[in-house]
């Protein structure tokens, strides 16, 4: 008696994507202190650091989390090989809860001396139902996609292998500001976040039918 052959499988690659308002923003923000003594720049740098402490600590219901990316301490040459100076510098990262308060927080940032900011970059959460949707949208995409190869061939699905999720990534937008002090206001305009999905799938169908290789 003869082995039954395996039945036939389909492999195919399904796809989504989707535009949504992001619901969290990230500011990157640099203190950055010269002076020609290296305790003068770290005592100048400490105090940078609390003010932007400070601010942040009475914004603190919209933001989602305050990390230190890096703190650097390095000599200056001037001419020749001789140090000039000290350079002491801080970069802080603001996870914004509340897109509609990044552009008041990124002013109020913006304003104290000695301070470059970067952002906002806009995106969208983890926890976002639009993950959701998108794996589910491309589920249902290599779905439709292997029925159209089966039908191609005279047969039908039969059933399910395996399914693998694919890594995908959102987009993200950032812009620079380099504000003078003063009351100044921004009035932005997130950018829209693709959401992508997309999944591999095998399925198993029935048999060809052979006149299909015969036209």
């Amino acid at each position: 008696m003869q082995p039954t052959p395996p039945a036939p499988r389909v492999v195919v690659r399904g796809q989504a994507v989707t535009e949504v308002p992001p619901d969290a923003a990230d500011l990157t923000v640099t203190l950055e202190v010269r002076d020609r003594r290296r305790d003068t720049a770290l005592t100048r740098l400490t105090e940078r650091q609390q003010a932007l402490t400070d601010l942040l600590e009475a914004a603190r219901g919209d933001l989602a989390g305050v990390t230190t990316d890096a703190v650097a301490v390095y000599p200056e040459a001037g001419d020749g090989s001789r140090v000039s100076g000290h350079v002491a510098v801080t970069t802080t990262r603001v996870r914004m809860a509340d897109v509609a308060a990044a552009g008041e927080l990124a002013v109020a940032v913006a304003t104290l001396p000695d301070t470059s900011l970067h952002g906002p970059h806009w995106r969208v959460s983890r926890g976002h139902p639009v993950h959701q949707q998108v794996r589910s949208d491309a589920v249902a995409d290599a779905v439709a996609r292997a029925r159209a190869y089966a039908a191609a061939l005279g047969c039908r699905l039969t059933g399910l292998v395996e399914v693998r999720d694919v890594d995908t990534h959102g987009g993200g937008s950032g812009q620079a500001f380099a504000l003078a002090p003063g009351r100044a206001r921004l009035d932005l305009q997130p950018a829209p976040q693709e959401v992508h999905g997309q999944v591999e799938a095998t399925f198993t169908m029935s048999v060809p039918d052979q006149e299909v290789f015969t036209r």
